[in-house]
């Protein structure tokens, strides 16, 4: 075989060597990007059924406080838990825009960058949940047993037992913030805070989080 020969068989030989390798590189993103979209699509799902659930209760409790108009000691603790489920709402309508605008053309870390605020947004909608939580919960005794059982609560504790508990979930909120601001940076590094952040952001996100990096390391290992 002369020298042009071998060169030939030599340059078709790479040729098709990275040809092989472009389609592996092509198949392997095809499919992670699958998988993520499957994960993502779950998350939306997911978001969507807390959309209806919190819907619910704003209709249910907008009703309740049409009912009691007239007796602020209904009407107040109804319009909090109003208010609180409205955030909640906007909170899910903001997530479900931000998953809507992803393009999976884009490059991976533009994809990654939308998704890791997609995971902080749902991080803050769900601690702020949980803060507020102390809260609400005198609000929502109230307005469950005048609505479902036609109990007035007022007529049973006293008013100062009432109030220590409105007063302990006022409290609760500053406490919290401070703690979080003092011990955040540190703690957002350890493992199993991590854990417990793509738990609470939920684990389909995560999941699509994963598969994109495992995208982003091929590419750059290749």
């Amino acid at each position: 075989m002369e020298l042009e020969e071998v060169k030939a068989a030599w340059n078709e030989s790479n040729r098709r060597l990275e040809a092989s390798i472009r389609l592996n590189t092509l198949l392997f993103t095809q499919w992670n990007l699958h998988k993520a979209d499957a994960s993502l699509k779950r998350l939306a799902r997911g978001i969507a059924f807390e959309l209806i659930v919190n819907l619910i209760g704003i209709v249910l409790l907008g009703w309740f406080a049409a009912d009691h108009i007239r007796e602020a000691k209904f009407l107040v603790p109804a319009a909090m838990l109003d208010a609180y489920a409205i955030a909640l709402v906007v909170a899910g309508a903001r997530q479900l825009v931000e998953l809507r605008r992803l393009d999976y053309d884009e490059p991976v870390v533009a994809i990654q960058y939308r998704l890791q605020r997609l995971r902080l947004s749902r991080i803050r909608a769900t601690m702020g949940t949980l803060l507020f939580g102390p809260l609400m919960w005198v609000p929502l005794l109230i307005v469950a047993m005048r609505g479902f059982f036609g109990i007035d609560i007022y007529a049973g504790p006293s008013p100062a037992w009432l109030a220590a508990n409105v007063l302990f979930g006022i409290a609760v909120i500053p406490i919290a913030v401070g703690i979080a601001r003092a011990f955040g940076p540190r703690l957002e590094r350890a493992t199993p805070i991590r854990f417990l952040a793509d738990e609470i952001a939920g684990r389909s996100l995560a999941a699509a989080l994963d598969d994109l990096a495992a995208i982003r390391r091929f590419a750059e290992d290749g």
